[in-house]
Parts: C-alpha cells; sequence; structure tokens
C-alpha cells in the first residue's frame, strides 16, 4: 500500500536555483523537501504544512500541482510500523520569496539545505526515477521559473 506524499520542487526566482535539504542518513540523503499527505488535506496544504514543519518558515507562493506522479517502494531495511510498503509522491512548484535567514531547519529531520542550479541536481539526487520525475516537472513548469 503507497502513502501519499508530495515532494516540494521550491526554486527561487531571483536567481533560478532550486532547493534540496538533506537528511541525516548514508544514502538518497538529499531531496527536495517533502511528506505525507494527511486525511483530508489536500497536496497544497500538506506541501505548505511540511515547507513550515522541515524549514520554519512559510515564505512561499505559487503552489502549482504537476501531472506528474512516482509511485516508489521503501528499501527492504527501511523500518516501518504502519502499513505503507512505498510512497505515491505528487509534486508541487512552489517560488520561494523568503531569504536564507528566513530558513530554520528542523534539525530532527534536516541537517542542512543548499540551493543549487538544475543542471546540477544530479550531483545530488542518487535515485534515476526520482531525478526524471523532478526535471519533467520543472519542463512542465519552465514558464514559471
Amino acid at each position: 500500500m503507497y502513502r501519499p506524499n508530495v515532494s516540494l520542487i521550491v526554486f527561487r526566482k531571483s536567481d533560478g536555483k532550486f532547493l534540496l535539504v538533506h537528511k541525516p542518513r548514508k544514502n538518497h540523503a538529499w531531496q527536495f523537501p517533502q511528506g505525507g499527505i494527511e486525511p483530508g488535506e489536500t497536496p497544497e496544504q500538506a506541501g505548505a504544512r511540511e515547507l513550515k514543519e522541515e524549514l520554519g518558515t512559510d515564505q512561499f507562493q505559487g503552489f502549482q500541482k504537476s501531472n506528474h506522479v512516482l509511485f516508489y517502494n521503501f528499501p527492504v531495511d527501511h523500518v516501518r510500523d504502519d502499513k505503507y510498503t512505498g510512497h505515491k509522491q505528487s509534486y508541487l512548484l512552489v517560488e520561494f520569496t523568503g531569504s536564507d535567514s528566513d530558513i530554520q531547519l528542523d534539525q530532527t529531520e534536516l541537517d542542512e539545505y543548499r540551493w543549487v542550479y538544475q543542471n546540477e541536481l544530479p550531483e545530488y539526487i542518487e535515485s534515476p526515477e526520482y531525478l526524471k520525475k523532478v526535471n519533467q516537472v520543472i519542463l512542465e513548469f519552465r514558464h514559471l521559473l
């Protein structure tokens, strides 16, 4: 069973960079902010909540929902205490309107963030499927960047 999830492709219009966050783990540590969609939430509501929880700021606008979806299974060694075996990941393009001083990472979930250009994403994102979807979303919304 797949848990509904949203990945937030956060960009900064001033320089065209994208925000990646780093989870304190060895593999697949760099990613876009993401989180589960709770019952009764829209992807946009879940995205706004997750950004506030993980990044400590609400300096975002836009929340454009992509048509792209990725289903993926959790790694075999990923222990969960619920019925889910993977994620059904939706994507939102979101513009960051604040400054870096607004970002206050939730240190229990994240230990670093970095602004990168699209052509630098392969240096950070390990999953080819995830990287492919992210690039499809960026292409889908290129007129907004």
